[in-house]
């Protein structure tokens, strides 16, 4: 039996709306998956330093952020919106973080993966039509990017699918629902998506094997 719980340290609130849902979702799947029958998952936690570290860098943020939780969740993921660049994204925003969590907790090896969409997480939002249709209404039929990855503001996109459709929720319920129903095949339609979902899929593997099971 593996048991699967990710921490997540998001950029913002509406990240966290969005991603906390998604990831157990996504790790449900691939557990199934990879060890049918033999897993369980918890609910993803949100994370975030204390209000000591609050003035720090960013690095120091996540380390403290990870130190909290380190004995409360199997791994780890950073998120950071990818401005067009997700892998200078990458480079400055995310791996300097996980090296000085790491450093914080040298007792035992730290299991972290990014989360980078080539701009904003909303874009992932904006794969699938159907939560759109069962938010708003049948007789909705949202405008949404051919290829979202693509869009250079799909926050805003978003704001412009939501305001013309009526929606009556605040934006942070909308954003869970959506995370809570966009499909994951749409998703796996998305590079960024399918290269987070792929270093999911290791990471799952790396707590498999401190476990003791195998895929």
């Amino acid at each position: 039996m593996i048991y699967l719980r990710a921490g997540l340290y998001a950029e913002g609130p509406s990240d966290y709306g969005i991603l906390v849902p998604l990831i157990t979702r996504v790790l449900a799947a691939l557990a199934a998956s990879l060890f049918p029958g033999a897993w369980e998952v918890g609910d993803t936690l949100g994370i975030d330093a204390p209000a000591s570290e609050k003035s720090t860098r960013r690095s120091d943020r996540i380390a403290a952020a990870v130190a909290e939780s380190f004995d409360l969740c199997e791994f780890f993921i950073i998120h950071s919106d990818g401005a067009g660049d997700p892998s200078a994204a990458r480079r400055t925003c995310i791996d300097p973080g996980v090296a000085a969590a790491q450093a914080r907790r040298p007792e035992r090896a730290l299991v972290a993966i990014a989360c980078v969409p080539v701009r904003e997480i909303e874009a992932w939002l904006l794969a699938d039509a159907e939560p759109f249709r069962r938010l708003l209404g049948r007789a909705v039929n949202p405008a949404l990017p051919s290829d979202p990855e693509r869009d250079l503001d799909p926050k805003a996109t978003l704001r412009r699918i939501l305001l013309e459709g009526g929606a009556r929720r605040g934006p942070e319920s909308v954003y869970a629902f959506i995370g809570e129903n966009v499909a994951l095949n749409a998703l796996r339609a998305l590079p960024a998506y399918r290269s987070f979902e792929e270093d999911l899929t290791q990471a799952i593997h790396a707590v498999a094997e401190a476990q003791g099971q195998r895929g």
